[in-house]
């Protein structure tokens, strides 16, 4: 059963929706490692996914034998204030997606502060959540925000699973804000993207140059080139399964 509920983010001044997936047996007095999904309108249900194509992890957990977790998503905002808020860093180039070109970014830290401040509370008060291992998982932007979460909050957001990764977005605020970080990390953190992403953008490049960045700061990510992998809901579908069982117990 999946519930879904408003919950106001304070510092962002908007309402999002939060939606949570329980395991099919919960054990009295036991609490559950968190699987936390950006754009947590896209994970569930074709109907709410914004492209009409959801990751089906619904599907995924019923289907398969899988670790007992609880799944969170929240949904992102709207147009080109996601690319604000994914992203703690300004653009280095305007972009527009339909709207009207603008440099986009700089919200990136309030968005972990709601989460950290209200979002992962409200779940402690009303879920048996285990918030020493909570998971992000994010793709494009939301894997942007995904790895700078985790890299800042290592001892908050224990893992991050980051597909096809917008890296590229501010690629060098990022990969000196990597350098620069001096938190231990030791948990997982998965990097992919696909080789036929997009022909505006090199997802390649990025995403290269940031695992090289993690690897120079004594890190160990898992990195990978999706074949003929393409910037959609239906490609992190076919991989999200094989993608979850890399995270360690």
């Amino acid at each position: 059963m999946i519930t879904y509920t408003p919950i106001t983010l304070p510092n962002l001044k908007r309402i999002a929706e939060l939606s949570i997936m329980m395991p099919k047996t919960i054990v009295a007095n036991q609490t559950y490692p968190v699987l936390f999904f950006q754009d947590g309108q896209n994970i569930f249900e074709d109907t709410k996914a914004s492209f009409g194509v959801s990751w089906g992890i619904k599907d995924i957990f019923e289907s398969n034998e899988m670790k007992p977790v609880i799944i969170v998503g929240l949904s992102c905002a709207n147009g080109l204030d996601r690319l604000d808020e994914y992203n703690p860093f300004m653009s280095t180039k305007e972009i527009s997606f339909g709207d009207k070109p603008r440099i986009t970014g700089g919200k990136g830290d309030l968005y972990l502060k709601d989460l950290i401040e209200t979002v992962l509370p409200y779940l402690k008060e009303n879920y048996p959540v285990n918030l020493t291992n909570v998971t992000l998982v994010g793709s494009s932007m939301g894997g942007h925000i995904s790895l700078y979460a985790t890299l800042k909050y290592p001892q908050i957001f224990k893992n991050a699973l980051c597909l096809s990764n917008a890296f590229w977005i501010s690629e060098e605020a990022l990969i000196d804000f990597i350098k620069e970080s001096q938190k231990p990390h030791n948990g997982l953190i998965y990097l992919d993207t696909g080789d036929s992403e997009s022909e505006d953008f090199d997802y390649i490049k990025a995403n290269e140059s940031v695992y090289n960045a993690l690897i120079s700061k004594g890190l160990n990510p898992i990195y990978r080139v999706i074949p003929f992998g393409k910037h959609h809901e239906r490609d992190w579908r076919a991989r999200i399964k094989d993608i979850i069982d890399l995270i360690p117990e």
